[in-house]
């Protein structure tokens, strides 16, 4: 089917390539002609295969006779056609140009046509842009916050492990605190006991009354 539709629009292209021939020698009047039902074509080119699509636009290509013009318009349509395999908006868009910049096609009943796509392409490449250079500011801005949130990462773990190493040493000065309490109630139990003995050396007599007083009762 798609084979019969590619033939179909090769023998479009053919016969609108035929004119009549002048019978005089004559110089025959200057005529712009049309390319057809473009928007029949467009339509048609649109369901072709990429092998049927890559052989229409061989076909397409300018060679320097008189159908040149149309053929440039075609091969824009084409090249230009959405979600299809062949299309290549930058040579639709250099089609279009050298169509318009033609002084031959100055009055071509196509150009509106021609303009109109070649400003869709304009509109489409910029939207094109607009988004890569958006696509890009978002991934800078990733890739900073990437990043920020890897030296953040950073500091938190070097938090995290000196406060380990505050707590560590809390606990050990906690100790040291503790055995130095314990230490020190030892220290007091034996002046304490020192203290008594030195005062029952000191003061025999009154420690022996006490003692006698004590048993008398």
């Amino acid at each position: 089917m798609i084979r019969q539709q590619a033939g179909t629009i090769l023998a479009l292209l053919l016969l609108s390539a035929c004119a009549p021939l002048p019978f005089s020698n004559s110089p025959p009047p200057a005529k712009t002609e049309s390319c057809g039902d473009v928007v029949e074509y467009h339509t048609l080119a649109s369901r072709l295969s990429a092998n049927d699509g890559w052989e229409l636009r061989q076909a397409l290509q300018p060679t320097g006779g008189v159908d040149d013009a149309c053929n440039r318009l075609r091969l824009a349509l084409l090249l230009c056609k959405p979600d299809t395999p062949f299309r290549d908006d930058a040579e639709a868009a250099r089609l279009l140009t050298g169509f318009l910049a033609d002084p031959a096609t100055a009055q071509h009943p196509q150009r509106g046509l021609a303009q109109q796509l070649a400003d869709s392409l304009a509109d489409r490449q910029r939207l094109l842009t607009d988004s890569l250079a958006e696509r890009q500011r978002l991934l800078a801005k990733q890739m900073l916050l990437e990043e920020s949130l890897a030296q953040e990462k950073t500091r938190t773990q070097v938090l995290t492990k000196e406060l380990q190493q505050i707590q560590t040493t809390a606990t050990s000065l906690k100790k040291q605190v503790q055995a130095q309490q314990s230490q020190l109630d030892q220290l007091k139990s034996i002046e304490q006991d020192i203290n008594a003995k030195e005062r029952a050396v000191e003061n025999p007599a009154s420690d022996r009354k006490g003692a006698k007083a004590h048993e008398q009762k």
